[in-house]
């Protein structure tokens, strides 16, 4: 009889076979890790490197947090769920985006580990490249759930990181990230994989919510099933078109690593109208085909999209009240209502503001407040999307259009905002091209579809946003004075975020807002936030109670050391007095008012004033002595 060998027994003889006699260890550990193992070998990584935990730089982290903003907020209250459900257990918890950097942590009051504490930190660079072998890095790159414990780490120095990790994978099938726990000591396999799995899933499950479909689709196994997998997910548009499908059903139709545009007949033998008309005129699910032969109950999903119902009488729809949104400025507010009666009035709407200071924000509050806030807000950004690419999508194309165009084509953003609000972000990127198309339908109020003839009425608002000044752009040949005038009904500027008049309010409620009621700010760290500079603007702000909510303890009021050190740092104090001093400040000033800080931060204790201050405690006597300042 074979006896099983243990775990720990099979650890060792896979590293005895890899890097001593070069063999692969075939069958002793996962093959993710095997292969992992491999990479950082033919990348002449050694075992016994050291690794620095690092964390980017406050641009680096801004950048960060905003090109993952829609993973972060999709994987909010998941990732805080996974945090209180783990913690006793003594594992922390880590969000990664594709590349292994670090974009959120929930560390756990159990763990002792500084080595596990000094990685589980945001803007950490965990990849494969930096650490060497990795849960997350082996289940991003093989697309499923991995353990790696102990030895199986390729670097020596990561021994005590016992981890397990999910990929994170978006409704087009791109891999965006990972979930992950680890611990010091061993890790329940089955449970630590379970756990990572159905976080995962969860989020996927918000990210498709997040496609804001026209109808949800949930696959089932049998028509009488009232419990279908929740993981079995289409999201679909008005005209049929899949804007998304949950990785499960990517597995079943064997288009786990595509994000080709297709239909739901491209999917199912069953007309797109049929389905509709079924779920119309009856509650029970309909029985469907997949082309490869599968065949499934499909049901409106309980939740994550609008149901196609019986036509009902019209209402008015419910307008927010502009005065309801906090903008951190009183001037600013007081316009906002002024520019929802100019989109009521058809006229365009343009924000100028520096990047970061909310002009999305801004145009969800001016849809929501109009006369059109029950159609669609479809947004934009003209200059997140190739030049090639930003024609289809603002026009859409019709059957046959282009190589690899949708069958049946597909509407673009125009016509998808039809009886809605346009939101044409970074309009001073948009190509001079597509500007003359752009400005015609303005004037005409009808578009047509690339490779089609045949023009369609659309009827919408249109609010445009810009950091760029549009009239040196139009001076330079860079942009159409046609078509500035036409965008420019009326203009609404967001200041600085720094520079409004509310902005403690503003703070707190943000804090409010993202902590769902859950954080308070002392009233020094308060003080301190409403003073910084904020040169990210708002998204600044976001990150940076993100980054406390995440480091402070469960319940604990935010202090300012749980925030990044830019913004607790004393040297935001050297900015106050350039910012009332003005540029001819001297270097004195500046330097009297960090250590007036520091020592005010820390009672007036010299030695805790100087560590923070990073010198010595003697340095620190001899400026103050040269001060005329007194200390105990």
């Amino acid at each position: 009889m074979n006896v099983p060998i243990p775990a720990d027994h099979r650890r060792a003889q896979a590293r005895e076979a890899f890097f001593e006699r070069g063999q692969i260890p075939t069958g002793l550990i996962d093959d993710a890790i095997v292969h992992s193992w491999q990479r950082c070998s033919a990348a002449s990584k050694s075992v016994s490197e050291q690794v620095q935990f690092d964390t980017l730089s406050r641009a680096g982290l801004v950048e960060l947090m905003d090109s993952n903003r829609i993973l972060l907020e999709a994987a909010s209250q998941p990732l805080e769920q996974l945090g209180q459900t783990v913690n006793g257990a003594g594992y922390s918890v880590l969000l990664t985006d594709s590349q292994g950097v670090a974009l959120a942590a929930r560390r756990s009051g159990r763990c002792a580990n500084t080595l596990i504490n000094g990685a589980f930190r945001q803007g950490v660079n965990l990849s494969e490249a930096t650490i060497g072998t990795s849960a997350m890095s082996c289940a991003v790159s093989e697309r499923r759930p991995v353990l790696v414990s102990g030895v199986e780490h390729y670097l020596h120095a990561n021994r005590v990181f016992n981890c397990a990790a999910s990929p994170i994978v978006d409704p087009m099938g791109r891999v965006l990230g990972a979930i992950d726990i680890t611990r010091g000591n061993a890790l329940e396999p089955g449970s630590a994989l379970s756990l990572v799995q159905q976080c995962s899933a969860r989020i996927e499950r918000q990210l498709m919510g997040m496609l804001s479909p026209w109808l949800m689709l949930s696959l089932g196994w049998e028509a009488g099933d009232r419990s279908a997998p929740g993981d079995l997910l289409v999201a679909l548009g008005p005209d049929g078109q899949v804007l998304g499908l949950s990785p499960r059903v990517r597995e079943l139709t064997g288009l786990a690593g595509t994000d080709a545009t297709m239909g739901f007949q491209d999917l199912f033998d069953l007309p797109f109208e049929a389905l509709v008309d079924s779920f119309r005129s009856r509650h029970q699910p309909i029985t469907a085909r997949m082309h490869s032969g599968l065949s499934f109950s499909l049901r409106p999903a309980e939740t994550g999209g609008r149901k196609p119902a019986r036509p009902v009488a019209v209402s008015q729809p419910c307008r927010r009240s502009p005065e309801s949104a906090d903008f951190g400025d009183a001037a600013l507010g007081r316009q906002v209502p002024v520019a929802i009666r100019a989109l009521d009035k058809g006229l365009p709407v343009l924000l100028l503001g520096e990047t970061g200071t909310g002009k999305e924000v801004m145009a969800t509050a001016l849809h929501k407040g109009s006369a059109l806030a029950s159609g669609n807000l479809v947004a934009i950004n003209c200059a997140a999307i190739p030049e090639t690419l930003i024609e289809g999508e603002l026009f859409g194309h019709a059957d046959g259009a282009y190589t690899g165009a949708r069958r049946g084509g597909a509407p673009g953003k125009i016509e998808q905002a039809d009886g809605g609000t346009l939101f044409l972000d970074e309009i001073g990127d948009m190509p001079l091209a597509l500007q003359s198309r752009l400005l015609r339908v303005l004037e005409t109020r009808e578009l047509t579809r690339l490779g089609s003839v045949a023009p369609k009425q659309v009827r919408f608002q249109l609010i445009c946003a810009t950091h760029r000044d549009l009239s040196v752009a139009a001076r330079n040949g860079e942009f159409r004075d046609d078509l500035l005038y036409r965008i420019k009904g009326m203009t609404l500027r967001l200041p600085r975020l720094a520079e409004r008049s509310d902005l403690a309010s503003f703070i707190v409620d943000r804090c409010r807002e993202l902590t769902q009621g859950s954080r308070q700010l002392s009233a020094v760290c308060l003080e301190r936030l409403a003073d910084y500079d904020w040169p990210g603007n708002v998204r600044e702000l976001v990150f940076a109670l993100r980054h406390a909510d995440a480091f402070a303890e469960p319940g604990e009021v935010l202090e300012l050391g749980h925030f990044p050190e830019e913004i607790a740092a004393p040297r935001t104090a050297a900015a106050r007095s350039r910012r009332t001093t003005g540029e001819g400040g001297t270097l004195d000033l500046v330097e009297r008012a960090v250590i007036d800080e520091a020592l005010a931060l820390e009672g007036g204790n010299v030695s805790r004033a100087a560590k923070r201050l990073g010198i010595g405690r003697a340095t620190l006597y001899r400026r103050l002595k040269a001060a005329g300042q007194s200390s105990h």
